[in-house]
């Protein structure tokens, strides 16, 4: 899964993430669990502190994030 968003110049979010690719044949219920942890985990580092200059040239630039779940899972 892959999710794009942004964050303002004091380290917030602007937003929710935004899913942009997810594996083909998952269900929605799966989509939306790993959907759900991914917004928890960014909630909880949240506020980034940034400079001021770090923070005003990252201000509204998107960023993208593929997470790979690669476990062999029982079948």
């Amino acid at each position: 899964m892959s999710v794009r968003f942004s964050l303002n110049r004091s380290g917030g979010l602007i937003g929710p993430p935004r899913m942009t690719f997810a594996t083909a044949g998952v269900p929605a219920d799966t989509r939306a669990t790993y959907l759900n942890a991914i917004n928890a985990s960014l909630k909880a580092c949240l506020p980034l502190k940034f400079t001021s200059g770090f923070g005003g040239a990252l201000a509204g630039k998107p960023i993208a994030i593929r997470y790979v779940d690669n476990r062999e899972l029982a079948k």
